[in-house]
């Protein structure tokens, strides 16, 4: 019930914030005509950039997987990532997807339930930790840019709430796993036992940090292409005064905004913070800034398309082989 009810606001949101995106048939007009002389050179280098995006998260996810002793075929890691992808756009947010990879990494691993889930839960965390470190080096350096204006204040007050709040508990846990207090939390402690489960990956963070500093340079390639794409998608309707950088700044408040699960993979509401943020603080009309929102959000579609591929052809192949350590952890 509960989930029928979130698709039911998700769908609203979305319907609501496109109608007054779209609401103008004059900027409407203008939007269609920016789309039909779009340049294909630039769509196609922005779409060959963001295939870094989930080619780097694919190989983050299986490093981490070999770090929690699960082993499996690069070709299949990459397909679980792909297939993941696909159900983070259609499904209920990013969870779904989560879901899906636990669910594939446990059918061909059994035995270790519990690492194919905190694989997925460290994958997230290094990514958010990584987005988070970005969006502070362009806050101190580009603050003043980003809150010229009323509108873009609010937005960024927003983004600092949304993401102060997640990243907290993040940054709390691995302070308790680096001084050892995390078994003197009060049993009564509000989200005591996810604070100790985030503990947990940050205390095996410190095991295989080499893993950790290749997954976060991983993710640091993931956020700079898939930023790219939306720098390409402004070149490609001949957007000459947008510079990468000035999408790379604004790029961490989008995701954060849209993270929250309240539209249909955030379409509408990107479209509606792009309108904003590039109207705002690049002085663009609508007819343009709509267009880079939505072409940057097709091309990642393209990807989710190729994970539907994948996913109507996944077959299960034989169990992953496990590292030494696991081997004698099972048979301990």
């Amino acid at each position: 019930m509960k989930r029928v009810a979130l698709l039911i606001l998700q769908l609203l949101v979305t319907a609501t914030v496109l109608y007054f995106v779209f609401r103008n048939p004059v900027q409407r007009a203008e939007m269609w005509q920016a789309l039909q002389q779009a340049d294909l050179r630039w769509l196609l280098l922005g779409t060959a950039v963001g295939s870094l995006t989930y080619l780097a998260g694919s190989v983050r996810f299986g490093l981490l997987l070999r770090a929690q002793g699960i082993v499996l075929p690069w070709p299949r890691v990459f397909g679980i990532v792909f297939v993941g992808i696909f159900f983070n756009l259609f499904g209920l947010g990013a969870v779904g997807g989560d879901v899906v990879k636990i669910f594939y990494v446990v059918r061909e691993a059994q035995s270790k339930k519990a690492a194919a889930g905190f694989t997925v839960l460290m994958d997230r965390i290094v990514g958010l930790i990584v987005l988070v470190g970005i969006a502070a080096v362009f806050v101190v350096l580009r603050y003043s840019w980003l809150t010229s204006t009323p509108a873009t204040q609010a937005l960024m007050a927003t983004f600092v709430l949304i993401l102060g709040g997640s990243s907290g508990i993040v940054f709390v846990a691995a302070f308790l796993a680096m001084t050892g207090l995390s078994q003197r939390l009060p049993e009564r402690l509000p989200l005591r036992a996810r604070i100790l489960e985030l503990v947990t990956v940050f205390e095996e963070c410190g095991r295989n940090w080499r893993t950790l500093v290749a997954a976060v340079v991983l993710s640091v390639i993931a956020h700079g292409a898939m930023f790219f794409t939306f720098f390409a998608s402004a070149r490609a309707l001949r957007v000459e005064s947008i510079s990468y950088w000035d999408i790379s700044a604004i790029m961490p408040i989008v995701n954060a905004i849209i993270a929250i699960p309240i539209s249909v993979s955030g379409i509408g509401v990107r479209e509606g913070l792009f309108k904003t943020l590039l109207g705002d603080l690049c002085h663009l009309p609508a007819s343009v800034t709509v267009p880079i929102a939505m072409i940057g959000f097709l091309i990642g579609v393209f990807y989710c398309l190729i994970g539907a591929v994948v996913y109507l052809s996944f077959k299960r192949t034989a169990a992953p082989t496990l590292q030494p350590e696991a081997e004698a952890e099972q048979a301990g």
